[in-house]
């Protein structure tokens, strides 16, 4: 009687332990994302030119006409230390690069809120191993409203659209 309860309960928990990782894998995988690897002297010519355009970008606008803006990233587990660039292509600029944080806030400019509609490629980048992760997709989505929340939900692997008839890799909602 004993061995049967012990034999049933090391298979449930089998069972809770390959569902937990499948979980895990499924949702908060990296799946939708590109992957890229690169060579150590290409690595850091991309990264110094991404960091003088980033720059340019910054410079670009003062602050006082400029919105504090905040992104939560859903459904994601980056390497150690990653850095994530958010390229708007609104704007044709990264509108953001710093190290990753399931939220970050930052300041935009002001003329990102004049439209809220844009599409966002986003890497995020593991700099020990010199490779990147990228979702790049045409589906416009609505970001830029002031005072609000920017949630982007990233999806286990890239899904079909049918408004635009594309794959994409995640979603937005504002709150």
């Amino acid at each position: 009687m004993i061995n049967k309860k012990l034999k049933l309960t090391l298979l449930i928990l089998t069972l809770i332990i390959l569902l937990v990782f499948s979980y895990i894998y499924m949702v908060k995988s990296m799946n939708a994302f590109t992957y890229q690897h690169f060579n150590e002297k290409d690595f850091l010519l991309i990264q110094t030119d991404l960091q003088k355009e980033y720059s340019f970008y910054l410079n670009s606008f003062k602050k006082d006409n400029s919105v504090q803006v905040t992104f939560n990233f859903h459904n994601v587990i980056p390497p150690y230390d990653a850095t994530i660039e958010l390229y708007s292509h609104k704007t044709s600029n990264y509108v953001y690069i710093g190290s990753y944080q399931p939220t970050i806030t930052f300041a935009a400019k002001d003329s990102l809120f004049e439209d809220s509609l844009d599409s966002l490629t986003i890497s995020i980048v593991d700099s020990e191993n010199r490779s990147s992760y990228t979702i790049e997709q045409e589906k416009s989505f609505e970001f830029w409203k002031e005072g609000k929340v920017i949630n982007i939900w990233f999806l286990p692997f890239r899904t079909y659209d049918e408004e635009t008839g594309r794959d994409i890799g995640y979603t937005v909602s504002l709150s």
